[in-house]
């Protein structure tokens, strides 16, 4: 879990100040929100192996879908959709 909320904080510091337009402008920012929405993605998939009932008593988690968020981004990168991302 502190993975995810260290990959979250990380992930909310790159967007600092950064608006739509600015973030579809700068490939830097796309980079580095891609790479922690990975991160958090990855951890959510460890920890939904270690308690896979933890998915299911804390549903505002998501952490299934954070881990197949994290397969697209992390198989599919050609395909990553900015405006989902």
């Amino acid at each position: 879990m502190s993975d995810i909320i260290s990959w979250g904080e990380r992930l909310q510091a790159h967007l600092a100040g950064i608006d739509r337009d600015a973030f579809f402008a700068n490939p830097l920012v796309q980079d580095a929100v891609s790479k922690c929405v990975e991160a958090i993605g990855e951890a959510a998939g460890k920890l939904d192996d270690i308690n896979p009932e933890l998915d299911r008593t804390v549903p505002d988690l998501n952490l299934k879908l954070a881990r197949r968020i994290r397969d697209r981004l992390s198989h599919g990168y050609y395909r990553i959709d900015l405006v989902l991302l």
